[in-house]
């Protein structure tokens, strides 16, 4: 499209390239250290080839600031906001401010020195639909969120706000300690984070001697090391948690808006409007459903239901989750949630899968090793049909269910994570069945959230199916409307 003249490009705040600098000198600062120590220390493995890697990453963690600068014009239109990046081949990128559905806005430590923030405006999953503003200050973030319809309040305005008065917008969960570093747990969170920032510590470590040094100054027994390090991966990585989440709280704005917020030092805001909302999603553990919490996250047309992103109740007894259902998105109270279940058949049931998915896997190992294979590939068996029975016993586990008295569609999978979709009728795109000898075997259900999605379930009830394929005829045209014809019978 065509810029109009009183459009003027303006290009990215000035501040970005030390703020830029400062947030990537950890890295710049790590990657030197190192390619010192491979350039300069021959023994060390594989020398001075490291620089093969190290060489393209320094290069670009010193001039993509500058090129992002130099080549990155932002226009504002009544209707669109136009992107305009690239040197020698020019890409514009136009999003109609009514389109963005979503929008992200993140605040580093760097970036909060000189009062920047990125902005991420989404209309759907993809990439290619998806705008990045790299840096932009306090006006220029309060003008794009406002034109798409995100208002989101900047430190300086929560300032005020309490001094003035309460935050606008309904509090619909704020985090306590507690509820975090148990969130951490059942997710394994802590777990990633921790483990990650172990072998970060292990790596420099062993990358200057200090591991041998450390363990002749400690001569502890291999026992004792194995539990210190099991207990610091623990630790720190609950404290990195609760360090990344913190003040994690989500309010339903005006407009019917979700807007959820966490962060200490680098802070994340995410405003999600109603109308890229096509359903919940409910989900609990083995260890979350014995101790009666369910998680809750929304669906989206950019879903990525995870800590942090579209999450809204992490890992909260069943009876609030129940409660803000329905209280705070109008959840229809016929629908049968997962919540409301003490989940006693579901550990059970989850207790036995996992069980014989060990079972199988710890078979197909043994015979392996009956047959003479290596260890390696003794190994590699077990967990090849580990990772094939998995998914199938999943389908096998799965149910389709349309409430005739609502517009809500239930996809639930009762496996070892008892997981339960509670999507609106009318962002269902395609509805079918697969039938075998005559008779329906799989319902399969097609929608949009992040990306194309197909639930399929062996569970369900034909006139189920065909009241849903009629209701979406009803409601969509017929252009965009897809019913997918029966396959023919197998004999």
């Amino acid at each position: 499209m065509t810029v109009p003249a009183d459009a003027v490009p303006r290009r990215l705040p000035l501040r970005y390239l030390p703020a830029s600098y400062l947030e990537s000198s950890p890295k710049l600062v790590g990657s030197s250290i190192a390619g010192a120590v491979y350039l300069f220390g021959p023994a060390v493995w594989p020398g001075a080839w490291a620089w093969l890697a190290l060489g393209p990453l320094i290069a670009v963690l010193v001039c993509e600031p500058v090129w992002r600068w130099t080549f990155t014009r932002v226009a504002l239109t009544p209707e669109h906001l136009v992107v305009t990046t690239g040197a020698f081949t020019r890409r514009q990128q136009s999003l109609a401010w009514a389109d963005i559905g979503t929008v992200d806005s993140r605040q580093s430590w760097a970036f909060a020195r000189w009062d920047l923030r990125v902005l991420t405006l989404s209309q759907a999953g993809d990439e290619r639909t998806k705008v990045h503003l790299w840096a932009v200050d306090e006006d220029l973030h309060r003008e794009v969120t406002a034109r798409a319809g995100h208002t989101l309040r900047t430190a300086e305005a929560e300032v005020t706000a309490e001094q003035t008065g309460p935050a606008p917008g309904i509090l619909l969960y704020r985090v306590r300690l507690t509820h975090l570093l148990l969130a951490s747990v059942v997710y394994g969170q802590f777990a990633l984070i921790g483990g990650g920032a172990a072998l970060g510590v292990s790596e420099t470590l062993g990358m200057f001697g200090a591991d041998a040094a450390l363990t002749r100054w400690l001569p502890l027994p291999p026992v004792v090391w194995a539990v210190a390090i099991a207990v610091g991966i623990v630790a720190l990585g609950l404290v990195l948690t609760v360090v990344r989440y913190a003040s994690f709280e989500v309010r339903r704005m005006p407009g019917d808006r979700i807007v959820i917020s966490y962060g200490l030092f680098s802070t994340h805001t995410r405003s999600v409007s109603r109308a890229t909302t096509v359903g919940v999603v409910l989900q609990r553990n083995l260890v979350e459903t014995l101790l009666g919490r369910v998680r809750l996250s929304l669906l989206t047309t950019d879903s990525a239901a995870q800590l942090g992103t579209n999450l809204l109740l992490p890992s909260l007894p069943r009876r609030v989750v129940e409660r803000l259902l329905h209280e705070a998105f109008n959840e229809d109270p016929s629908t049968r949630l997962l919540s409301g279940d003490r989940g006693a058949r579901a550990i059970g049931t989850g207790v036995v899968l996992l069980a014989g998915l060990i079972a199988a896997a710890v078979l197909a190992g043994w015979v392996a090793a009956w047959l003479g294979w290596p260890p390696l590939l003794v190994l590699a068996t077990g967990a090849i049909v580990f990772a094939i029975a998995w998914p199938v016993t999943v389908v096998l586990c799965s149910r389709l269910r349309v409430d005739a008295g609502s517009d809500r569609v239930v996809l639930l999978v009762s496996h070892v994570v008892q997981r339960q979709t509670v999507l609106s009728a009318a962002a269902v795109h395609i509805v079918g069945t697969s039938r075998l000898a005559g008779h329906p075997l799989v319902a399969d259900v097609c929608f949009y959230a992040g990306m194309p999605r197909t639930f399929r379930a062996l569970r369900f009830r034909p006139a189920e199916v065909d009241a849903l394929s009629a209701r979406i005829a009803e409601t969509v045209p017929l252009a965009r409307t897809h019913r997918r014809a029966p396959a023919p019978a197998l004999t």
